[in-house]
């Protein structure tokens, strides 16, 4: 009988093993995957922002307004029907629309990036068709003058974010900027990696405007730079890298060739209201718990269990084993002992 319940063990401690490894290395990659159809939106808000509107040129406004409240919209739609976005793939392609506007519901600026990310990563992948960025509000489609390669992180971070610094895409100086790890934060009772990216002063390229915007009301139009710097800090999960918590210090500027600031377009703070911010935290931890079980929680158990079951249930054969050799040799000394002398 011994024997037997060492066997039933020793069967039940491999089947626990296995299925720990299988969890971890077989179903978790499947787990820790974006879905092609994603969809989401996050809305941020600034106060005490300065912006000019180009709306209001017509108008004879040549100045930026101060004390505006803004309300920037970011809505990001997966496209399973795109020629990368293979079912069994690693690839999905996202629209990524982002719109600005005052409490009035005036438009203050408009952008659409299309874009090609690892389903794992969240990194950019080459090539992509139709890849681009449309920022200039002249049709809201991208053209081929839209072209842009992307690189590096964008929109999230990878499942499994590591405390160290990374690559992010920025939509601006289009290119992936250092996003700096600075430490461990909780967030609405999620523990997060916060990560900062400071861009600097940078000059992201050449406008032609009225003169009158730069103070030379005599000159028709005016060559001058578009000078973009900013801060952006992030609050993400480190297990499904979901962004929990955004904000952005943001400074857009025409100066002219001295670096002199000559009109202000658009500036001010900016950060996820309370509402994404929750809602993000409520996705990130059911996200979390999910792949915790999958990754670490679930095969670790199994795998522990699973050669505790194993040694006990050999020991329990060994034993049963050295159990029915025993009797053996004291049988056949009695069978010696009653022969006759």
């Amino acid at each position: 009988m011994r024997r037997i319940v060492g066997f039933v063990l020793v069967g039940l401690g491999v089947f626990g093993i296995v299925l720990g490894l299988l969890l971890r290395f077989y179903a978790y990659p499947r787990l820790a995957v974006v879905p092609l159809n994603q969809q989401s939106e996050s809305i941020s808000t600034g106060e005490s922002m300065t912006v000019f509107y180009p709306s209001k040129l017509a108008e004879g406004q040549t100045q930026a307004e101060s004390d505006v409240e803004v309300t920037a919209t970011r809505l990001v739609r997966g496209d399973p029907t795109a020629p990368e976005a293979k079912p069994d793939g690693n690839v999905m392609v996202w629209d990524v629309g982002v719109v600005i506007e005052d409490t009035d519901g005036v438009l203050v600026s408009a952008s659409l990036d299309h874009l090609c990310l690892d389903r794992h990563t969240n990194e950019a992948v080459q090539p992509c068709s139709g890849e681009g960025i449309e920022d200039n509000e002249d049709d809201n489609s991208i053209d081929p003058n839209d072209r842009v390669e992307h690189d590096g992180l964008a929109y999230k971070f990878p499942f499994n974010t590591e405390q160290r610094d990374y690559q992010y895409f920025d939509n601006f100086t289009k290119r992936a900027e250092t996003m700096r790890f600075v430490g461990t934060e909780t967030v609405e009772d999620v523990e997060t990696y916060r990560f900062e990216q400071k861009i600097p002063l940078t000059k992201i390229e050449d406008r032609q405007v009225p003169g009158q915007l730069v103070g030379q009301p005599g000159v028709r139009t005016v060559t001058i730079g578009r000078y973009y710097e900013n801060t952006r800090t992030v609050w993400v999960e480190p297990y499904s890298g979901i962004i929990v918590k955004g904000t952005e210090d943001v400074d857009q500027t025409l100066r002219d060739s001295s670096g002199r600031p000559r009109l202000t377009l658009f500036s001010g703070f900016l950060g996820f209201n309370d509402e994404t911010v929750r809602k993000a935290a409520a996705d990130a931890e059911e996200a979390r718990s999910q792949l915790r079980l999958v990754r670490t929680v679930g095969p670790l158990a199994l795998v522990i269990g699973g050669a505790v079951l194993l040694l006990v249930g050999l020991g329990l054969v060994l034993l049963g084993n050295g159990g029915t050799a025993a009797p053996g040799p004291q049988t056949g000394s009695r069978h010696r002992e009653l022969q006759p002398q």
